[in-house]
C-alpha cells in the first residue's frame, strides 16, 4: 500500500506561486531589468536549496589490527604441543604497523625466560638487513648498485671469465659469479680473493640459470657497501635505519649485553653462549665485520618485525600517536602517566622510498630446488604465491647454531610475522620453510583476517 509523503518543498512552491499571482504589476525599472536579460531568482529554488539538506554517507571505519595477546599465546601453546625447542619468540605486523608479540621457553635454560625482546643471532635473515642498507645507500647517493664492484675494490677485482662484471645487485640475487668460499674477514684478504682467478665461476653475472646461494657473497656485498660509503656498515645501519624506529640490534654481538641475548642451543647442547656471543670484538676498520654479514645480525623478534613493517608498508614506519594522561595513585599519591593510542593517528617515518621497496620485491627469476616448492628470487627476498592462505608472501629463512628463523610479509594486506626459535629440530616443509615457524605463522595469518566481534 503506497504511503502519503509530506513534502515541505511542494508546499513552499505553492505558496511562492500564490504570492506571485497576487503581486502588483512590475514597475518600469523592473521591466527594464527583465528586458536586459537579468532574470529574478525563482523563490522556490532558494527555498528548496535551504529546505533540503545534503545527507553525506557515513565514512567507512578505518580497519584496525585484530590480533590480541591471547591470540599469540594460544598460537604458541597450540604449535608447541607438537614440537620441542629451548625457546621461541614471535612478533606480528598488521596493516603496516607492529602489533603483537609473545614468547615461549627459555633464553637461557632454567635461568632466564625467553621474551619478545630477547636478542637472538637471527642467521640468514641478516641478508635482508644488508639489502635494506644497500637500497638506502643507493638512495643516499653512496653507491651505484649496477656499477661493477671493481669501482669500489680496485681494477683487479674482476671475473676473468665473463664479459660483464658482478655488481652489488647481482650479489643480492646470488648470481654474482663468485664461488661460495668459506666466510672470512679482513679487507686485504678479501681483496686478494677477488683478484684470484680461482675464486670465480665461468658464467655471466646475473644469469639466474647459475643461481647458487652464497654466504661468502654476503661478505663481499657488505664490505662493498662499506667501501662505497667509507664507513662501517653497522654504523650506517644504526643511524639510517635502527635509531629512527627505536630498534636495538647489531651485526656485532659485542655491542649488546649478555643479559639481553639468548644462549643458542643445538641438539640439547649449548652451541654458543650469550657471554661468548657478546664477548666478540667490535670491528673498527672496514672489512673486519665481513664474516658477520651472512648471518650474524642479532636482534629480537620485535625489532626485526619493525623492519618487516617498513617493507610491508612501502618504506614507511608507522607507530601510533600516544595520548598521555596523568593519573594519581590513591594509595601513594604518586602521579602516573597512562598512555592510550589515538585511533587512526600515526607518526610516520619514511626510511626507504616506495620505488626502493618495489625494486627489492621485483622477481628476477624462478629457483627450483629438489624436494621444495619453487620460489622467485628477488633482491635477497624470496617470493611465493598461495602460501599460508595468502595470495603472495615475501620471505627469508635463517638457520645456524641451532637457530631456525623465518620472516614473512604480504604487501597487499601489509601483514607480516617474524618467528625465531632456538634449540628446535631442523624440520623443513615442502615450501622450503621451517615447519615450526610456518605453523605458528599460518595460525596468525588466519587470525589477522578474522573480523573483530
Amino acid at each position: 500500500m503506497p504511503r502519503n509523503l509530506f513534502r515541505p518543498g511542494a508546499l513552499f512552491i505553492a505558496l511562492a506561486l500564490l504570492l506571485t499571482a497576487c503581486a502588483p504589476a512590475a514597475s518600469p525599472s523592473e521591466s527594464s531589468a527583465a528586458s536586459s536579460g537579468m532574470e529574478p531568482v525563482d523563490a522556490s529554488e532558494v527555498v528548496m536549496r535551504d529546505a533540503v539538506p545534503t545527507i553525506l554517507p557515513e565514512p567507512e571505519p578505518e580497519p584496525q589490527p585484530v590480533l590480541t595477546q591471547a591470540d599469540i599465546d594460544e598460537a604458541l601453546d597450540t604449535v608447541m604441543e607438537n614440537y620441542s625447542a629451548a625457546g621461541v619468540t614471535v612478533a606480528t605486523v598488521e596493516l603496516g604497523q607492529l602489533s603483537q608479540a609473545g614468547a615461549w621457553g627459555w633464553a637461557v635454560k632454567n635461568e632466564r625466560e625467553m621474551t619478545p625482546d630477547t636478542k637472538i643471532r637471527i642467521a640468514s635473515i641478516s641478508k635482508v638487513v644488508i639489502a635494506m642498507c644497500a637500497m638506502a645507500m643507493a638512495e643516499d647517493g653512496l653507491i651505484d648498485l649496477d656499477a661493477p664492484i671493481s669501482d669500489y675494490w680496485g681494477k683487479g677485482a674482476v671475473n676473468p671469465y665473463s664479459k660483464s662484471q658482478p655488481t652489488a645487485r647481482t650479489f643480492m640475487t646470488h648470481t654474482s659469479s663468485i664461488k661460495n668460499l668459506d666466510t672470512t674477514r679482513g679487507l686485504s684478504k678479501l681483496r686478494g680473493i677477488l683478484q684470484s682467478k680461482s675464486s670465480w665461476r665461468s658464467m655471466e653475472p646475473g644469469n639466474g640459470g647459475y643461481w647458487a646461494y652464497s654466504n661468502f657473497g654476503m661478505c663481499i656485498l657488505g664490505t662493498t657497501l662499506e667501501l662505497a660509503s667509507d664507513q662501517l656498515l653497522d654504523d650506517y645501519l644504526q643511524a639510517r635505519l635502527l635509531e629512527p624506529i627505536g630498534a636495538r640490534a647489531s651485526f656485532c654481538g659485542g655491542r649488546l649485553a649478555a643479559s639481553e641475548v639468548a644462549t643458542l642451543y643445538s641438539g640439547g647442547s649449548v652451541s654458543r653462549s650469550a657471554a661468548a656471543h657478546t664477548g666478540q670484538s667490535i670491528p673498527t676498520q672496514i672489512g673486519q665485520t665481513a664474516s658477520y654479514f651472512p648471518g650474524g645480525y642479532t636482534t629480537s623478534a620485535v625489532d626485526m618485525a619493525k623492519l618487516v613493517a617498513v617493507l610491508a608498508n612501502d618504506g614507511v614506519y608507522k607507530e601510533p600517536v600516544e595520548l598521555y594522561t596523568l593519573v594519581e595513585n590513591t594509595e601513594t599519591g604518586e602521579q602516573l602517566a597512562v598512555s592510550e593510542s589515538l585511533p587512526g593517528k600515526f607518526k610516520e617515518t619514511r626510511l626507504l622510498t616506495e620505488e626502493s621497496v618495489a625494486d627489492m620485491e621485483t622477481p628476477r627469476f624462478a629457483v627450483e630446488l629438489a624436494d621444495y616448492a619453487p620460489f622467485e628470487q628477488c633482491l635477497i627476498l624470496r617470493r611465493q604465491e598461495n602460501v599460508m592462505g595468502q595470495d603472495v608472501l615475501y620471505y627469508h629463512t635463517g638457520s645456524a647454531y641451532g637457530v631456525f628463523s623465518l620472516m614473512t610479509y604480504n604487501p597487499e594486506t601489509k601483514n607480516g610475522v617474524v618467528v625465531i626459535t632456538t634449540g628446535a629440530r631442523r624440520n623443513m616443509n615442502e615450501r622450503g620453510m621451517y615447519a615450526l615457524c610456518y605453523d605458528i605463522m599460518e595460525i596468525l595469518y588466519t587470525k589477522m583476517e578474522e573480523q573483530p566481534v
